[in-house]
């Protein structure tokens, strides 16, 4: 089993070196394959960032897999045991990478969702239907960045999904939202 975590160890390492080469050299990314593999996305817990989403990202799990798997046979681990501790490792690379280390680099470039008062004049549209006495999903896109959130609606009316909507204020998670017709249908 050593062989065959050495052979995905240098597999995945040449596949690694190839892309970082492509991305700074050609500004080609994921060997121009752009999109995601899946676009799931689970409400409450971020379950679909333990699998990888692109293409760099499977080679980062087949890279952590080899490298444990090693680590495993040299703590001479049966191969039926090393091989879903492998596998395990890999997924939360994955995790790591995709979720903590995504969430941190966008804290600190400053892509955040406002909060409060500074969220006011957001704009976006309903991505889950929401009803004037309960709520429901909107996208607001803020700094060419587009961020699905809860929200409720602060106006009279229902929201119907893909309508464009305006954001007037957050509070605790919660983003207050009113049709886009109904602010400026006075104008």
């Amino acid at each position: 089993m050593i062989y065959f975590y050495l052979i995905l160890l240098i597999i995945s390492v040449c596949a690694i070196t190839a892309d970082v080469i492509l991305r700074y050299m050609v500004k080609m990314k994921n060997f121009d394959i752009e999109k995601r593999f899946f676009k799931y996305k689970n409400d409450t817990i971020p379950i679909e960032k333990f699998l990888p989403e692109t293409l760099t990202m499977v080679f980062v799990f087949f890279l952590v897999l080899s490298v444990s798997g090693v680590f495993y046979e040299f703590m001479q681990i049966v191969w039926y045991v090393s091989l879903p501790f492998a596998i395990v490792s890999g997924l939360f690379a994955c995790f790591i990478v995709q979720h903590l280390m995504a969430s941190a680099v966008n804290s600190l470039k400053g892509n955040r969702l406002p909060k409060g008062e500074a969220a006011a004049g957001l704009n976006g549209y309903c991505t889950a239907e929401i009803q004037a006495d309960s709520w429901g999903r909107v996208k607001l896109i803020h700094k060419e960045h587009e961020f699905e959130v809860n929200a409720a609606c602060a106006g009279e009316k229902d929201i119907l999904n893909g309508e464009k909507v305006i954001c007037v204020y957050e509070s605790d998670g919660f983003y207050f939202v009113v049709r886009i017709d109904e602010i400026y249908k006075e104008l």
